[in-house]
């Protein structure tokens, strides 16, 4: 307790012990001979600290109301599964990412679906207090076999489909919201075009065009939790590789308590983002693992590397801590 309320933010007990006026000794006597006379008050902190402990993970299991987010999906116990697994070294893993990225014009799929309707996926309660975070709050949607990802960021909403295309990982709504500040430049820019507009239909149709590019420009983006690629919630384009993009989805909240999303046919949509269609299977990354090389070298067999035929070390004598301790191998013993 006396290190935790002397030490400074991250600092190690090695670096604290050295900057005390007498290092260990002085330690020694503060905590065991009460030289400033406060052991007693950290005492009392300490038991503070203790009768405040509790098991958050068998608090989250015991509160229906936790345990309840602790779910695949935030509208449905139904789990997909969005990676084969193989076995490699006897151990089950999943595959290794794909090589190639999923480079299909995703973004473009809201001009192509043959017909959308407006469809309730969850309750809007779900997003409660979403308005007061920084990063909002987010959940993942099934919908037939299809994952989707949904927001709720400073009073809207966002939805696009749950697979980062870079390597096919189910995990968007678990990413980082960011969003630019638009410049000063920018306004006052719009507003020229603006005022250019009144003069003739050339101008209004280039400062629609501003408008909306710095419209996009503020609208939020996430970043894949994974490799960091970012895509904006209203076009779906990625912001740091122009080969990718995601599909996005209208999303409002009606007076019925639901969230709604416009939708496509459920085949249709499968046909196009399903999991069983986008989930890493064995083979997707070409050539041997990375270990394969290294196995091959050291003759590897089984968990614990063994060779055929390879008796285990013989007992060996111990030495007492004591004597190590002592000088004996590791150095000299410490000054307490």
């Amino acid at each position: 307790m006396f290190y935790i309320r002397t030490a400074d933010k991250l600092q190690r007990t090695a670096r604290w012990i050295e900057q005390l006026p007498g290092g260990l000794a002085y330690l020694k006597e503060v905590v065991l001979e009460d030289r400033l006379g406060i052991c007693a008050s950290l005492e009392a902190q300490m038991q503070e600290l203790v009768d405040s402990f509790f098991d958050e993970w068998a608090e989250a299991i015991a509160d229906p109301a936790i345990a309840a987010k602790f779910r695949q999906f935030a509208n449905t116990d139904e789990g997909l599964e969005g990676v084969e697994t193989e076995k490699d070294r006897d151990q089950s893993r999943p595959v290794y990412w794909p090589r190639d990225a999923a480079t299909e014009d995703f973004a473009g799929l809201r001009d192509r679906w043959s017909s959308t309707s407006w469809q309730p996926v969850i309750e809007a309660s779900y997003f409660a207090g979403a308005d007061d975070m920084p990063n909002g709050v987010s959940a993942a949607i099934k919908r037939g076999d299809t994952q989707l990802a949904l927001w709720r960021v400073k009073g809207r909403y966002y939805a696009t489909q749950q697979m980062c295309p870079h390597k096919r990982a189910f995990a968007l709504s678990d990413g980082l919201i960011g969003q630019d500040v638009p410049s000063s430049s920018s306004s006052c820019s719009g507003a020229a075009n603006a005022n250019d507009a009144r003069n003739g239909e050339k101008e209004e149709t280039q400062g629609e065009v501003t408008e909306a590019a710095a419209k996009t420009a503020a609208a939020p983006w996430i970043s894949c939790p994974f490799h960091k690629r970012n895509y904006d919630l209203s076009s779906g384009a990625c912001r740091n590789d122009d080969a990718l993009s995601i599909a996005t989805f209208d999303a409002e909240e009606r007076a019925d308590g639901l969230v709604y999303l416009r939708l496509p046919p459920v085949e249709e949509l499968d046909a196009a983002l399903g999991t069983s269609k986008w989930k890493v299977k064995k083979g997707d990354a070409e050539g041997e693992g990375p270990f394969a090389e290294l196995d091959r070298k050291i003759g590897f067999k089984g968990r614990r590397a063994k060779k055929p035929g390879v008796r285990p070390v013989g007992d060996l004598p111990m030495r007492r801590p004591v004597e190590v301790m002592a000088g004996g191998g590791c150095g000299g013993a410490p000054e307490w």
